[in-house]
């Protein structure tokens, strides 16, 4: 046994009874470790204390004179039980805690003062505060404050934080892509190296003419190098454009960009393309690019550039229509097509008509001036007073009895005599026809029912509109509403009367005594002052024709094959209304907006507004307006309902009628371009129909935008007249 004392160091065993004391000191840590004898042997160092190489030795204590052994003894003993005691305090007083740091560190250490004792998992240490220091590799080390408290076991958790990782990113097939991780800028490809966050991200790769890409981004970390490739795709397309003829200029924004032949690159998207020939209309292109793609749009094809036509007559004021489309009056400036033939044709009621033909050069300038012939007719008039005077179209003319040669237009005559209620009558004569005329003037004071004269004709109630702007059909969205109804507009440059109801029976049985509307059932449709139906179009016509002659006006149909045809070039006498005239009078004459319904408000009506398919007539057809009874199961007398705001009567409900255009669905672009008098296509297999009737019971039927059409009759189809008045 050693006699001497010495100082613990770190790895010394000391033995107190049968347990085994070992001592681990690191900085201010002491850890003992406590073993049962037996577990190991303790041997002697193989140097004495204080005499290894390297080590100095123990300084000196100066003591009083005693035997050495017992001195160290009595030493050895008093530093175990202060040992012991210190540990007792110690063990009593220190708090419990444990450490979690994830994932697991490779070192860890807690320092402080008191020193800390580490049992297995477990940390002592006195109330205070501590260092926690962890280290492991590819993580950032760790070195945190704990605060040890009174108070019972304690468990702290720490995770530790990944080292960025390195990233090499490089794009194909070009570089200096700008590479955006996060939305945060890092730089230009090639990159190499970049240090990013360990976890998933977004990478966003961008490059003029490309298409951006996106693409998720899953960082490893912990320093370990990763390498992505980017492939970019092409954000152009080709585009091929050629033309008849060759050697157009293609422009987009004002910008030049080559003639035809030409193959260029776009951008994807929405592309408008302006393509121009000398002595040829411009040309217009609207092409949808898709990147990486190749486009040839069909071969573009030239149309002669229109020529500029001066047009004059003498006397002004002359309606001119080019071929059957009405123009407005002279003198006008006209853009015709060229290196085809142009029938011109100029009218003005009491002259003769002057029709040209001439083919136009492209691109020319030309003034064309006619003088207008006036056309007579003769007018036998006698009045009672025979010394009456007369005035015409305001003007005094002289006595009132005699002939008068009129020009074939609409004159107003004035008989005026002393003592007598002036007389006005409007007459138009007609070429080449005498027609006997008889006035008798009214003595003031004298009741009207005295005077007897020559039956006057009078003309069907009508009402007159335009010029206007119709925006026909409905927006895409409106319930019910068919492929046919593309919306478009037609300027009415023209004014017209419109008949303000529809042809009843008793009207045109005067033109067709045999006519009978037959019945549905044990109802009739053959009431005099119901709606004339089962007639076809032809028969409409027909009877429009009858109606001006009755009136002395041209008719505006003639015969041709089994149909009629337009009378050129148009006149005033009376005819079907254009598609376009019916949707003015019907859903926009005398309203601030379109209207979508023949009543206001939403489908169902509210309101007794016309005769449709209702209750009265469940047991006659398979659908009705539910909870709806007008009162009429089949057609009702016209003017039965209260008038739309223009003034109409049965525009919505009644009966469905004819419009002078042939039917076509309106479904190309070409179509849709805005016209001017239109009177629809110059040919076709049915007419339009407009307007519901006393069958139509359903949201689409029922709505002012609906366009049916037929070729042969039936008996919810009737029609109203129109004319011109100019």
């Amino acid at each position: 046994m050693q006699n001497s004392s010495v100082w613990i160091k770190s790895g010394d065993t000391t033995r107190i009874g049968d347990s085994l004391l070992d001592w681990i000191i690191a900085g201010d840590r002491v850890k003992i470790r406590v073993r049962r004898v037996g577990e190991n042997v303790l041997t002697p160092p193989p140097v004495a204390p204080g005499t290894g190489a390297g080590e100095k030795a123990l300084p000196r204590v100066q003591t009083r004179p005693q035997r050495p052994g017992r001195t160290r003894r009595r030493l050895a003993v008093g530093l175990f039980f202060l040992l012991l005691i210190l540990a007792s305090v110690f063990l009593l007083t220190a708090q419990r805690f444990e450490v979690d740091v994830q994932p697991e560190p490779d070192t860890m250490a807690v320092s402080g003062f008191p020193p800390v004792v580490q049992i297995g998992d477990t940390f002592l240490a006195l109330a205070g505060t501590y260092t926690l220091q962890t280290e492991k590799e590819g993580y950032n080390p760790l070195s945190e404050q704990i605060v040890v408290e009174n108070g019972g076991d304690k468990k702290i958790t720490f995770n530790l934080e990944k080292l960025p990782g390195r990233v090499n990113i490089v794009s194909r097939p070009v570089d200096a892509a700008a590479v955006f991780v996060d939305d945060a800028l890092l730089g230009e490809t090639p990159l190499s190296g970049v240090e990013i966050a360990a976890g998933r991200h977004l990478l966003r790769v961008e490059k003029e003419r490309y298409l951006p890409l996106k693409q998720p981004l899953e960082v490893t970390g912990a320093g370990v190098l990763q390498s992505v490739v980017v492939n970019l795709q092409p954000g152009w397309g080709t585009v091929i454009i050629r033309s008849d003829p060759v050697g157009a200029i293609v422009s987009r924004d004002d910008k030049v960009l080559g003639e035809t032949p030409l193959t260029i690159e776009f951008m994807a998207g929405k592309v408008f393309l302006r393509l121009n020939k000398e002595k040829f209309s411009p040309a217009e292109l609207e092409l949808t690019v898709v990147a990486g793609q190749e486009l040839e749009p069909d071969l573009v094809k030239f149309v002669p550039a229109p020529a500029t036509v001066i047009l004059r007559s003498n006397p002004a004021g002359a309606m001119v229509s080019v071929g059957l489309t009405f123009a407005g009056t002279t003198p006008i400036t006209l853009e015709l097509p060229s290196g085809v033939e142009q029938n011109i044709h100029l009218q003005l009621a009491g002259y003769e008509a002057v029709t040209l033909k001439q083919n136009f050069q492209p691109g020319s300038e030309q003034e064309i001036s006619r003088t207008l012939l006036p056309v007579y007719g003769t007018i036998l008039l006698s009045t009672d007073p025979v010394d009456a005077t007369l005035l015409i179209d305001g003007k005094p003319h002289g006595p009132a009895t005699g002939h008068l040669r009129l020009t074939t237009r609409e004159h107003r005559l004035t008989v005026r005599a002393k003592g007598f209620e002036d007389a006005i009558k409007t007459v138009v004569p007609k070429k080449g026809v005498s027609r006997q005329v008889e006035i008798r003037l009214r003595k003031k004071g004298q009741p009207a029912a005295a005077v007897s004269s020559q039956p006057v004709k009078k003309d069907k109630k009508m009402i007159r509109l335009g010029p206007a702007s119709v925006r026909m059909g409905a927006a895409r969205r409106e319930p019910g509403r068919r492929a046919n109804e593309q919306e478009r507009t037609v300027q009415l440059s023209r004014p017209f009367q419109l008949a303000i109801a529809p042809v009843t029976n008793g009207e045109f049985r005067r033109f067709k005594p045999s006519h009978r509307s037959g019945s549905v059932g044990s109802r009739t449709l053959d009431g005099e002052k119901q709606p004339v139906v089962n007639v076809s179009w032809e028969d409409a016509a027909r009877y429009c024709n009858w109606l001006s002659r009755e009136q002395g006006l041209p008719e505006f149909y003639k015969k041709q094959g089994e149909t009629m045809v337009v009378v050129s070039p148009v006149n005033m006498g009376y005819r079907l209304p254009t598609e376009a005239e019916w949707a003015l009078a019907a859903r926009i004459a005398g309203r601030q907006e379109r209207a979508r319904y023949p009543w206001p408000g939403k489908f169902p009506p509210r309101v007794l507004a016309g005769n449709f398919g209702d209750e009265s007539a469940r047991t006659l057809l398979p659908v009705v307006i539910r909870g709806y009874n007008d009162g009429f199961a089949l057609t009702s007398p016209v003017v039965s309902f209260p008038k739309n705001p223009g003034g109409f009567f049965d525009l919505g409900g009644n009966v469905s009628q004819w419009c002078h255009d042939w039917y076509t669905p309106y479904a190309g672009i070409g179509e849709q371009k805005a016209g001017v008098d239109t009177m629809g296509p110059g040919s076709g297999t049915h007419h339009v129909v407009r307007g519901s009737s006393w069958r139509d019971a359903t949201i689409t039927s029922l709505r002012l935008s609906y366009r049916g059409y037929s070729k042969v009759a039936k008996n919810d189809i009737g029609f109203r007249v129109a004319r011109y008045v100019q």
